[in-house]
């Protein structure tokens, strides 16, 4: 057995280095240079003190999260709100979600199956992948193009008049 020392000593080192992800439990967490998650069943609130952070939102949790420079995950069934404080940002929503939002910049997000998703490019390249029987959006601020678009939509994703959204098994909205 380790002295308690050398436990905490050990801890401090590994949050240091954002090897150990933080958890939340209905506080705000500030996250760095690592992996934050909220665990399955909670509420969070979790901001990025430093670059990288990557949130993992747990199943059944609710999550309302910032990325920087990686990837933020929705588990199933997870209601998860994600925005972007420095590119790369990647949302990434499992499946089976009441509602998964998030904000892409320089990179990609996912709609699982089964979902309700909302995205905004906040900077190009964009690009949204909506799965079978879900329905999304994705805004492109700067307007549709190479560099923001809906990829992948089951029945076929369709422009909007105002030239900056694309939608998925939703109207546009007005």
């Amino acid at each position: 057995m380790m002295p308690p020392r050398t436990v905490a000593r050990t801890l401090g080192l590994l949050l240091s280095l954002g090897l150990l992800g933080l958890a939340c439990h209905e506080e705000p967490v500030d996250c760095a240079n690592g992996t934050c998650v909220c665990p399955a069943g909670q509420s969070c609130d979790i901001e990025c003190a430093a670059p990288p952070c990557h949130v993992d939102c747990e199943p059944d949790s609710n999550c309302n999260s910032q990325c920087a420079n990686g990837s933020c995950t929705c588990r199933e069934s997870a209601t998860c709100t994600f925005s972007c404080l420095a590119p790369p940002c990647h949302v990434i929503c499992e499946g089976d979600h009441p509602q998964c939002d998030g904000a892409c910049a320089n990179g990609e997000c996912t709609c699982g199956p089964d979902s309700r998703c909302d995205f905004v490019c906040d900077a190009p390249p964009c690009h949204a992948n909506c799965g079978a029987g879900s329905s999304c959006s994705l805004q492109c601020p700067d307007g549709l193009n190479g560099n923001c678009s809906l990829d992948t939509c089951d029945g076929g994703a369709m422009s909007c008049p105002n030239g900056t959204t694309a939608v998925c098994g939703v109207p546009c909205p007005e």
